[in-house]
């Protein structure tokens, strides 16, 4: 009972906070605000959360597992690189939805230029390539991919930060970040590369992204399972 309550609060505070920040970005947002739009005192927020970046993170978490789960609804192509297709579309899913929506551009931000999130968002896209066994029965080195996940999210967050100085799509920064995963650190073909991109935007095309934006701005409602 004593679990429930507590994941029922933790659930009414990630989603004050997302909706906070949405609106006003993570630098605007302050716990007192939280804990009045929770209806409840600061020191019991902090109790749940004693800092902002332990809720920051929460909120990236959710919202990259979330986009996730959508991605994996994608209709994927039938043979060749779906793999690194999908890897592919998850990425081009995060940027594109920061590029058209004003308030998780703010979130999305916050992941790709924070040092916790941002190790957090590498950790996580490494989680949901193991947890989809993406790239399993594949001859690949571990070390390697782990090393490539590492190095294309914080080179994906620089350049999702410098979209516009550098005249950049989300299929742009998707692109770059798959391309490189697959040539220098998993050591595939020009040709292996132009398929998996190539079919990473039939998969694109299959998004249904009015589905998506559902998925995210209900991802605290009662009944579904969150991440604290």
């Amino acid at each position: 009972m004593a679990r429930r309550k507590n994941m029922k609060r933790r659930r009414i505070i990630l989603g004050n906070t997302f909706r906070l920040v949405r609106e006003n970005g993570m630098d605007k947002v302050s716990l007192q605000m939280i804990a009045e739009k929770s209806g409840i005192s600061k020191s019991l927020l902090q109790s749940y959360y004693p800092h902002k970046a332990k809720l920051t993170n929460d909120i990236v978490h959710n919202l990259f597992n979330t986009l996730g789960e959508q991605v994996n609804n994608y209709n994927p192509p039938k043979d060749g690189k779906a793999p690194y297709a999908q890897t592919k579309a998850f990425i081009y899913t995060i940027a594109v939805l920061g590029m058209h929506d004003e308030g998780l551009d703010r979130i999305i931000s916050e992941a790709f230029t924070n040092n916790s999130t941002l190790d957090s968002w590498g950790a996580m896209l490494n989680e949901w390539i193991k947890t989809n066994k993406l790239f399993e029965g594949l001859d690949l080195d571990n070390d390697e991919l782990e090393a490539g996940i590492a190095f294309v999210t914080t080179g994906i967050g620089r350049l999702y930060h410098d979209r516009k100085k550098h005249h950049l799509s989300a299929e742009d920064l998707a692109n770059y970040a798959t391309s490189a995963l697959m040539y220098s650190f998993l050591h595939c073909s020009e040709d292996e590369i132009k398929e998996a991109l190539d079919e990473g935007h039939e998969i694109i095309e299959s998004a249904d992204m009015q589905v998506v934006h559902q998925a995210i701005d209900s991802m605290f409602d009662e009944g579904k399972d969150i991440i604290s």
